[in-house]
This record gives structure tokens, C-alpha cells and sequence, in this order.
């Protein structure tokens, strides 16, 4: 926004809730109190802090079946989702349309990143080519998240997207950092293009991630005790009926 970027498209399926105000730093008890959707609270921020920005405020959970519209006109995504299925579904997504993307991921005290151009670094498969069995790796919902480790994922991210805008990708992280705020400790990791990655290797490529447009899925979502069940296709449903 402040740099700026011409375009926005902010993609979220949650609302703002009491224990989001510790770490995401965007939204404030005002939105709360008013129950807002999170894309459309922070639509409205970024819209003070520069007006003459296009924002596209989208209140949905990105899944194979709309993803290749929520990407339509993008030069490239950045991530900030909280879980490995749509990670996935964003690297199938991006690999299939050429679209660099940014991975970022925190959790407690420790974060990680690496930025993503499909054809000439590693992918997300390539350094991790399945996620883990669901209840194998740790939640926000027993481990917490630091505020101030998102904040430095978050920039590094936010410096990775806007040397991808103005073309200068030889300067672009191509490994996998992970840092860890609280004992202050930065490692970088190779992260080496596999020829036989399904995702962007040498062979035939599959997306399966991408195949599950069909697939009604549950969401378990984070700090607040419950599951969303998106189901497709849509279905009307009568919550006194059921």
C-alpha cells in the first residue's frame, strides 16, 4: 500500500475475533464490535492509508474450485493462510499460471518463508512433497502464535513481493528461512529444485490439489472451537430444518 502497489485483492474467509487483535495488527476492537469480515476490515484500513489503491475485498475460503478466479489478473500471490491444504492448493494454483508467490508461515515463536518462482526455484512440493497426516503438526489453537514473530514474517514476505513487482528477481530469497524470535535465531535452509517434483519437475505435471474442486472438505478454524464444512456443490441449507 504504502510503496506503492496499484492492486489488492485481499481473500478471507473469517471474521475478526478478540484473539486475532494480539498479533494481526490491521484490525482493532471497533471491528469487533461491528463483526466484520476480515477482508472487509482490512479494505477499509488500507484504503485510509492510500486511497488511490484498488481493493477487492473477498469474503470466501480459497479452494480448488474458485481459486483459479480469485487469481484471475494478479501478478503474484502473497500467503498468509494458516494451514497446509491451502498452501498446497496455492502452489498447484501458482505452478499451473506462471505466478511467482510468496510462502509464509508462523507459528509460537518460529516462522518461515521462501519465495516461489515456478520454472526457476523450488516449489513448495519439492522441499515438502506431502503434508503432514492431519493432528501430526502443531496449531495455533495449543501452541500460540508471538505477535511480533508474524510482524517479521510478514516484512520479509512484504520486501520479497516488491522485488518480484519491479522485476528484480535475482535478489529474491530462494531458500527456506526460518527464524525464531524468541531465542533469536535465523537459519537458511537449501532449497533445490527436484526434476521429479510432480509439481514442477521435468515430467508430466499434476495438480491434485487443484483436482478437488468437486471434494466437500471440513476446516477446522483456528481459536474458535469450531469446523466449517464448505460443500459442493453449495447447498442451501435450513438451520431450523437440521
Amino acid at each position: 500500500m504504502r510503496a506503492g502497489v496499484g492492486f489488492l485483492r485481499v481473500v478471507d474467509r473469517d471474521f475478526v475475533e478478540l484473539h486475532n487483535l494480539q498479533r494481526q495488527v490491521l484490525f482493532d476492537e471497533d471491528d469487533l464490535a461491528r463483526g466484520l469480515p476480515k477482508a472487509l476490515a482490512a479494505a477499509e484500513k488500507l484504503r485510509r492509508i492510500n486511497s488511490t489503491v484498488a481493493i477487492e475485498p473477498i469474503v470466501d475460503d480459497a479452494n480448488a474450485g474458485n481459486i483459479a478466479a480469485l487469481l484471475d489478473g494478479i501478478d503474484l500471490i502473497v500467503d498468509g493462510t494458516d494451514n497446509f491444504e491451502t498452501r498446497y492448493l496455492l502452489n498447484d494454483a501458482a505452478a499451473r499460471a506462471g505466478l511467482p508467490w510468496v510462502y509464509g508461515g508462523v507459528l509460537a515463536t518460529y516462522g518461515m518463508t521462501m519465495t516461489i518462482i515456478p520454472g526457476e526455484t523450488a516449489c513448495l512440493r519439492c522441499l515438502f512433497p506431502d503434508p503432514p497426516p492431519p493432528g501430526a503438526a502443531p496449531t495455533c489453537d495449543p501452541a500460540g502464535v508471538l505477535a511480533p514473530a508474524v510482524s517479521l514474517i510478514a516484512a520479509i514476505e512484504s520486501a520479497e513481493a516488491l522485488k518480484l513487482l519491479v522485476g528484480a528477481r535475482d535478489a529474491v530469497n530462494r531458500e527456506l528461512l526460518a527464524l525464531d524470535v524468541w531465542r533469536l535465531s535465523v537459519d537458511r535452509l537449501p532449497a533445490v529444485r527436484q526434476a521429479d517434483c510432480p509439481t514442477c519437475g521435468d515430467g508430466a505435471r499434476h495438480y491434485p490439489y487443484l483436482d478437488l474442486a468437486t471434494a466437500s472438505r471440513t476446516v477446522a478454524l483456528c481459536g474458535r472451537n469450531g469446523v466449517q464444512f464448505p460443500l459442493s456443490p453449495p447447498a442451501a441449507l435450513v438451520l431450523p430444518d437440521l
